[in-house]
């Protein structure tokens, strides 16, 4: 009777860890949603970021090259620089609301209850590994062959 509760257990362990497992991957794959979301409504706003960082290092360059003043050029270019990271920073905030809870929970999952699942499923601590597995390397490699 002791080997069969202790089977229970363990199949009802193993069973909490695949629950877990797939709530820590939903999780991940609507941050991932939301991140995608993000870059597509963004992407005025950091091109612009992006544009008037071009144009601040064209200008010093110009100034280490010919020696010409661009002091007030770029002091111009740097206000619209701050301007356009907080457009940015603006339009990104309600993604970054939905983001941030979601890489809580992932991390919290991470470091916390599946290591815990795992011990309970397999009955062993959770040990480091410093090397790559032999079948995990295959595969890597098999997936960059197939690009």
């Amino acid at each position: 009777m002791s080997e069969q509760i202790q089977k229970q257990k363990t199949t009802t362990a193993q069973g909490a860890l695949v629950q877990t497992v797939a709530e820590r991957w939903g999780y991940d794959f609507g941050r991932r949603t939301t991140q995608s979301e993000l870059m597509t409504a963004t992407i005025t706003e950091r091109t612009e970021v992006r544009t008037v960082g071009k144009n601040i290092k064209g200008k010093i360059a110009d100034y280490l090259k010919n020696g010409t003043d661009v002091r007030d050029e770029v002091n111009s270019l740097n206000g619209q620089l701050k301007e356009a990271k907080e457009a940015n920073s603006e339009k990104a905030k309600p993604f970054y609301e939905k983001i941030r809870p979601l890489s809580k929970a992932i991390a919290y999952l991470d470091r916390v209850v599946i290591p815990i699942q795992i011990k309970d499923a397999t009955g062993e601590e959770l040990l480091p590994r410093f090397q790559v597995a032999d079948y995990t390397k295959k595969a890597i490699d098999a997936a960059k062959a197939s690009k």
